[in-house]
């Protein structure tokens, strides 16, 4: 998988082994902690370190992606915009608007505030 800079060659709901775009942050988490688990480094024998080290680094970059509803938001974008060769056409490359962006900051805010709030009753 290629990084941020370069564009990506991998799905980041493929990497995380999830069948849809359509999943919750806790499905996201929970993907995610299974295949850390399974990929980490450190419990990985030293024969597939290199492996195992590339791929977690695959598997962390996905999930740092997907579980940041504003990251999230511009790379569901990017990938609902690209060309059947995986590459975002050239007119679409450009991100949501900042408006699309602000709105989903803001609700990121008002669900924490309300699970605040909920939790204080």
């Amino acid at each position: 998988m290629a990084n941020s800079s370069t564009g990506r060659k991998t799905n980041l709901y493929q990497v995380l082994s999830l069948s849809s775009e359509s999943v919750g942050p806790e499905e996201i988490k929970k993907a995610y902690r299974k295949l850390a688990r399974q990929h980490h480094p450190d419990v990985r024998p030293a024969s597939g370190k290199e492996e195992s080290t590339r791929r977690f680094l695959e598997i962390r970059e996905a999930y740092e992606t997907l579980s940041d509803p504003a990251s999230r938001l511009v790379y569901d974008y990017q990938l609902s915009t690209a060309n059947s060769a995986g590459r975002p056409r050239r007119s679409e490359c450009s991100s949501p608007s900042s408006r699309a962006v602000w709105q989903m900051q803001l609700h990121g805010l008002k669900e924490r505030s309300r699970v605040r709030m909920e939790r204080k009753s």
